[in-house]
């Protein structure tokens, strides 16, 4: 096992013992959710779950632009400030928070799923 993998391990394991229900530390735990997947080289699963979020939210947010063309324009850095903001402007804070929870979960199955394979 190399070191990004133990680190990918590490901060799923790491993850899973976190108390995820009526969390009131939202932000900075979306936070160092972005964080946490660029640094395990997750950076297009960064950008699903954020492009996912604006997709599903976009009528509340008022976009009317497809987010997956957009996409493509922005970097992910700014399409996180993009998410995050409007997140916070609208009161989607929880579901932003929960789009990263279920997408790391699915993540972390994954994950295991392979482990089993390899």
């Amino acid at each position: 096992m190399d070191l990004s993998t133990l680190k990918q391990k590490k901060f799923l394991q790491n993850f899973q013992t976190l108390k995820h229900d009526k969390n009131k530390f939202q932000s900075p735990l979306i936070l160092k959710m972005y964080g946490e997947l660029n640094k395990m080289h997750l950076k297009n699963e960064n950008r699903y779950i954020l492009c996912n979020f604006i997709d599903q939210n976009s009528d509340l947010m008022e976009i009317s632009e497809d987010i997956y063309v957009e996409n493509n324009e922005k970097s992910l850095n700014q399409l996180f400030l993009f998410a995050f903001n409007k997140a916070k402007k609208f009161k989607l804070l929880n579901a932003l928070y929960e789009e990263y929870i279920t997408s790391i979960n699915a993540i972390n199955e994954k994950k295991e799923f392979n482990n089993h394979f390899i």
